[in-house]
């Protein structure tokens, strides 16, 4: 359980971000509350950052809670923020939480309080991971790319079920003498000669005929790797030229 917390209150009441810094400490014993209580000292510690949590009052002198959300959320999107408030109603609430925050608790009910920033932590943290997995995803499919369009044969990436062809390279663009977008959908027995070798669909390692665009054909060596990528069957064919053998 994470015992270390870094808040950022934005209360004009120093009894009330105590009190709230009481709550949190019965369930993180390593709480560390920072109170604010004006616009530009809000603004300074937003890019200052370095906290988990920023908790709101709604209503303030000169200063009020969609202001705040406003600036956080332009600020540090990334960061949690919940109102604790007195004065918020109803309407107000939702409203809120259309444009972004995570959560809001009256003053009166404090007992929400830890639920309501365990929840947010948790979800915090799940979007987090979220995004470092798609960040990662990413580049896995960059580093492919370089990988896929370098390979010195004519590379066909193809659906095991359907066999049509959903990705290629510059090799086997330049082999059909056509561009991506014209092979990209294809099947890949109108590419490839299959049907009239036996076995050959299933093989590991074939040889067969090629049909360019142009309706010539180029003798080549296949040589076939079946993956699964996001849960999806697929073929990979990599058709050497024998061309000039």
């Amino acid at each position: 359980m994470k015992t270390a917390l870094r808040i950022l209150n934005l209360e004009d009441s120093e009894a009330d971000a105590e009190l709230n810094h009481a709550m949190l400490s019965a369930r993180w014993p390593e709480c560390e509350l920072v109170r604010v209580d004006t616009r530009e000292d809000f603004i300074v510690a937003l890019e200052q950052g370095g906290f988990d949590l920023i908790l709101s009052d709604y209503s303030m002198p000169g200063f009020d809670g969609r202001q705040a959300l406003s600036l956080a959320h332009e600020k540090r999107p990334e960061t949690p923020f919940l109102f604790v408030s007195g004065t918020i109603g109803e309407d107000t609430a939702i409203e809120a939480l259309k444009n972004g925050a995570t959560d809001y608790v009256l003053k009166h009910r404090p007992i929400r309080l830890i639920p309501a920033v365990d929840r947010a932590l948790r979800e915090s943290e799940e979007r987090a991971e979220r995004e470092r997995a798609e960040i990662a995803m990413r580049e896995s499919e960059h580093k492919y790319r370089e990988v896929f369009e370098c390979l010195g044969d004519a590379a066909f990436l193809a659906d095991e079920k359907s066999g049509k062809i959903i990705d290629t390279n510059r090799c086997a663009e330049k082999m059909l003498g056509c561009d991506r977008s014209q092979i990209l959908g294809r099947k890949i027995s109108q590419v490839l000669s299959v049907a009239d070798r036996p076995g050959a669909a299933d093989a590991d390692a074939f040889e067969c005929l090629l049909t360019r665009n142009s309706g010539g054909t180029t003798p080549v060596r296949v040589q076939t790797t079946k993956l699964t990528i996001h849960g999806h069957p697929l073929v990979l064919r990599l058709c050497h030229d024998l061309g000039e053998r």
